[in-house]
C-alpha cells in the first residue's frame, strides 16, 4: 500500500486513507480557518485554529459515511467488499462482482442519501449554536459540504454513484449491461466537459462557484474514462478465472539462465514470450522480448535472465483460481503482468498475450 495508511476496519472491511486525503483535510480546514477569522475577526486565533482543525478531520468523516453506507447496503446484499479507500476526491468502495440491477441501485443511492442525510442532521447545529458562532459557521460549512458530496455524486457518469444509477435503470429496462455501461461513459463524459464549459463561463463573470463546476467538470470527464474501462472489464470479467485467461507454462525459469539459452528454449519464433525468474525457489521477476530488446543480441550469450528481469513483488502473484476480477484491484508493478501460482506453483502468467487486446489491463 505505498502512499497509503491503513485506518482499521469496519464491518470487517480495511478501511485505507490516501495521503492525499490529508491534502483534502488540509484545504477544507485552511478554508473554514479563513471564513471563521474573516466572520468572527475577535475570536482567538488558538481556537478558531483548532475547530478549523476538526473541520477538516470533519469532511474525511462525510466521506467515510458515504463509502460506509455503500458497503454496508452491499454487505446486506451478499456482496463481496475488499476495502474502503478515501483521497483527495472523495472515496470508494471496492466492492467484487456484478450484481443484479436491483442491488446495483441500493448499494448506489445508499451513498448520496447518507451524505445528505447527514449534512442535514449536522446544520442542525448552527440553529441552535447560531449561525454567527465559530462552531455554528464550522458546522454549517461541514452540512454543506456533506450534502453537496450526495448531491455531486448525483451525476450520471462514472465513478460517481449517478453512473452506476443511471446503468442499473437501463439494465432493468432490458438494455444488455456492456451496451449500458458504455452508455453512462459516454454520458458522464459529455456532462463532464459540460460543467466545465459552464464553470468556465461562471469564472469569466467572477463568480468563484465557476471553480467548483470546473474542478468537478474535469475529474468526471478524465477519471470518468479510467473507471469507466474498470467498469467494462468488470462485466467481461464477470464469472472467470484467472485459469481460464492466463498463459499456461511449466515452470519458472532459473535466474541463472542466460538469455541466448530462454530465446533457444522458449522464443516463439524470434520473440520472447514473458516468463517467470526464479531465484532460490523464489519468483522474484518476469522476462520477455520487453525486456531482451534493452542490449544487443552479441551480449545475449554471457548475460542472465536475473540481471535483465522486471522485479515483481507480492501483489504481481496471484492464485490461479482467483476471480479475474481481482485483476483491477490489486497494485500492478512496473511489470505489467502477473504470474499465476497454484498451491504455491508457478502454472501461468497473465499478459497482454494471455488476456488478449480487448481485455489488456
Amino acid at each position: 500500500m505505498n502512499g497509503a495508511l491503513r485506518l482499521g476496519r469496519f464491518a470487517g472491511v480495511d478501511v485505507i486513507a490516501d495521503v492525499s486525503v490529508f491534502a483534502l483535510a488540509a484545504l477544507f480546514g485552511s478554508a473554514v480557518f479563513i471564513r471563521l477569522q474573516a466572520a468572527v475577526p475577535n475570536e482567538s486565533v488558538e481556537f478558531t485554529g483548532l475547530v478549523a482543525v476538526a473541520a477538516g478531520i470533519g469532511v474525511v468523516a462525510c466521506v467515510f459515511v458515504h463509502e460506509a453506507s455503500h458497503v454496508m447496503l452491499a454487505l446486506r446484499e451478499g456482496l463481496a467488499v475488499r476495502e474502503i479507500r478515501l483521497y483527495l476526491f472523495g472515496g470508494y468502495s471496492v466492492i467484487h462482482g456484478v450484481p443484479s440491477a436491483r442491488t446495483e441501485l441500493l448499494v448506489a443511492v445508499a451513498g448520496p442519501i447518507a451524505s445528505v442525510g447527514l449534512g442535514v442532521v449536522i446544520l442542525v447545529g448552527p440553529l441552535l449554536l447560531g449561525t454567527q458562532s465559530v462552531i455554528g459557521i464550522a458546522m454549517w460549512a461541514l452540512g454543506s459540504v456533506s450534502i453537496a458530496i450526495g448531491v455531486f455524486n448525483l451525476l450520471p457518469g462514472f465513478p460517481l454513484d449517478g453512473g452506476r444509477i443511471v446503468r442499473s435503470m437501463l439494465v432493468s429496462s432490458g438494455r444488455d449491461r456492456l451496451r449500458a455501461t458504455r452508455v453512462v461513459i459516454l454520458t458522464g463524459r459529455l456532462v463532464g466537459w459540460s460543467s466545465v464549459v459552464i464553470g468556465a463561463s461562471l469564472l469569466l463573470s467572477r463568480q468563484m462557484p465557476g471553480l467548483f463546476w470546473v474542478v468537478g467538470g474535469w475529474y468526471l470527464s478524465t477519471s470518468g474514462m479510467s473507471a469507466g474501462r474498470r467498469e467494462v472489464l468488470s462485466v467481461v470479467f464477470d464469472g472467470r478465472t484467472v485459469a481460464d485467461v492466463m498463459r499456461p507454462i511449466r515452470s519458472a525459469v532459473p535466474g541463472d539462465s542466460t538469455i541466448s539459452s530462454l530465446i533457444e528454449l522458449y522464443g516463439v519464433g524470434p520473440r520472447l514470450r514473458s516468463l517467470p525468474v526464479e531465484l532460490s525457489g523464489r519468483v522474484v521477476g518476469v522476462i520477455g522480448q520487453d525486456e531482451i530488446d534493452s542490449i544487443a543480441p552479441s551480449r545475449w550469450p554471457s548475460v542472465r535472465a536475473r540481471a535483465l528481469m522486471t522485479a515483481i513483488g507480492p501483489g504481481d502473484i496471484v492464485e490461479a483460481e482467483a476471480p479475474l476480477e481481482t485483476l483491477l484491484f490489486r497494485r500492478a508493478g512496473l511489470s505489467g503482468r502477473a504470474v499465476a501460482v497454484r498451491d504455491g506453483v508457478v502454472v501461468g502468467v497473465i499478459d497482454g498475450d494471455a488476456l488478449g487486446p480487448d481485455l489488456a489491463y
